[in-house]
C-alpha cells in the first residue's frame, strides 16, 4: 500500500526529544516504504507563524487542502485535530494522533491540570486512531473516554547493537552515574543533584546528558546548583549527544539514573538497559513497565532526594548487585521492540487508517 501522508508535528517549541526522534524516524520509514510524506514542522513552516495559533492553523489547513492526503498524522499538536476533522476538505480523511506525553501532568495546578485533561480528551475524541507509546499511556487515554478500539500501543524501538555490554567488573575509580534527558523541570535534575549532595564521602561522578535548550533558565539553574552544592568538580553537563557519543556515555557509566516526575515510556532507559546498566528511577507512569524494583533496578518516589540517595548508595557500595541488575536489564531489553519491530507495527497502523479513509470514499 502507498499513499500521501501529511505529518504535522508543530509543537510549542523546537527541540530534540524522544518524541521527535520517534516521529522523524517514522517519517523516514514511511518514505522508504513508498509513501509520499509531507512534514509540517517548526523548521519547515514560514517564519513568524509558530507564535500565532490563528496563522499556524491557516497554514496547516491550507497545506491539507493543497496536498490532499490519504492520512493525516498529528503529534505534539492537539489543537489541529478538530481543525482538520471539521474541515470540509479533510472531513473524510482519517486522522491518527500520536500520544507521546500527557502534558497536563506538567502542571502544578490541579484545577488547570484537570481542565486541560478534559480538553485534550475532547480533542482526541475526534481522532480515528490514537497511537500510545506504553500501556500506562493507553490506560490514561481510556480514562479520558477514548474508546479502547481506537487505541494502538506500539512501544518505541531502539538500536539493538550486536556488541555485548562492557565488562564493568574490573573498573577502578569513581562510580559513574549517568542521567539522560533534556535538562528540564519534568526530568527533575534538581532532585538528582540534591540526592548526590547527600552522598557524603562516596566516590562518584555524575554526567547529565541532554538538551539545555528546551528550558534554558532551568538548565542554567542546574549548573548553578551543582556549584552551590559543591558538586561542580563531580558533575558534567554534556548537553545533547549524537547517537555514537550517547552510546559511549552508556558504556562508560555504571548506573543509569532517571528522576522524571512523569515519563510515558523512557527511551533512554531502554537504551541504557541494553548496555547492561542497572537503573535507579522514579516509579511513575510507564517507567515500571521497563524497570522492575529489586530486579533490574530500584524505583523511588519522585521528588525525594533522601530516598534517591539511599538507592544510589546501595548500588555504589555493591558492585555485585550492579552487575546482577545490569544483566537483568540486558535480558529485559532484549525482549522489547527494536526499531524493526516498531516500524512494522506502525506501518500496519498506518495501513489500517488509510483503509478507513477508503471505506469512507475519501
Amino acid at each position: 500500500m502507498t499513499g500521501r501522508i501529511l505529518f504535522i508535528m508543530l509543537g510549542k517549541r523546537d527541540f530534540v526529544s524522544g518524541g521527535y526522534i520517534f516521529n522523524f524516524r517514522m517519517v523516514e520509514m514511511l518514505r522508504e516504504t513508498g509513501f509520499d510524506v509531507e512534514v509540517v514542522h517548526y523548521r519547515s513552516v514560514p517564519r513568524g507563524i509558530t507564535g500565532s495559533w490563528i496563522d499556524s492553523s491557516r497554514y496547516v489547513r491550507s497545506r491539507a487542502a493543497e496536498y490532499g492526503p490519504d492520512l493525516i498524522i498529528i503529534g505534539k499538536s492537539y489543537q489541529y485535530v478538530p481543525l482538520l476533522r471539521l474541515s470540509r476538505l479533510s472531513r473524510r480523511t482519517p486522522v491518527l494522533y500520536l500520544m507521546h506525553h500527557l502534558e497536563w501532568t506538567d502542571s502544578g495546578n490541579r484545577v488547570r491540570s484537570r481542565l486541560y485533561r478534559k480538553y485534550v480528551g475532547w480533542l482526541l475524541g475526534m481522532a480515528d486512531r490514537v497511537w500510545s507509546n506504553s500501556g500506562n499511556t493507553a490506560s490514561a487515554l481510556k480514562g479520558m473516554g477514548i474508546p479502547e478500539g481506537r487505541i494502538r500501543v506500539i512501544s518505541p524501538g531502539f538500536e539493538k547493537t550486536g556488541e555485548p555490554p562492557p565488562d564493568r567488573g574490573g573498573r577502578e575509580g569513581p562510580v559513574r552515574l549517568l542521567s539522560v534527558g533534556s535538562i528540564s523541570r519534568r526530568k527533575d535534575q534538581e532532585t538528582l543533584l540534591r540526592a548526590c549532595h547527600l552522598l557524603d564521602g562516596e566516590d562518584f561522578l555524575l554526567e547529565l546528558a541532554g538538551s539545555t535548550s528546551s528550558e534554558p533558565s532551568y538548565a542554567r539553574s542546574i549548573e548553578k546548583l551543582a556549584e552551590e552544592l559543591g558538586l561542580g568538580s563531580r558533575t558534567e553537563i554534556s548537553g545533547s549527544l549524537d547517537p555514537e557519543r550517547l552510546r559511549e556515555a552508556y558504556r562508560r557509566a555504571d548506573i543509569l539514573v532517571h528522576t522524571a516526575s512523569w515519563e510515558a515510556f523512557g527511551m533512554s532507559i531502554l537504551e541504557g538497559m541494553w548496555q547492561g546498566l542497572p537503573v535507579v528511577a522514579t516509579d511513575v507512569a510507564g517507567i515500571p513497565e521497563l524497570v522492575a524494583d529489586g530486579d533490574n533496578g530500584i524505583l523511588v518516589p519522585p521528588g525525594e532526594p533522601g530516598m534517591l540517595a539511599e538507592a544510589l548508595r546501595k548500588l555504589i557500595f555493591d558492585p555485585g548487585l550492579r552487575a546482577s541488575m545490569g544483566t537483568r536489564s540486558r535480558e529485559i531489553a532484549g525482549g522489547m521492540n527494536d526499531w524493526d519491530g516498531t516500524d512494522a507495527g506502525f506501518l500496519e497502523l498506518v495501513e489500517e487508517c488509510i483503509a478507513l479513509g477508503a471505506q469512507r470514499g475519501g
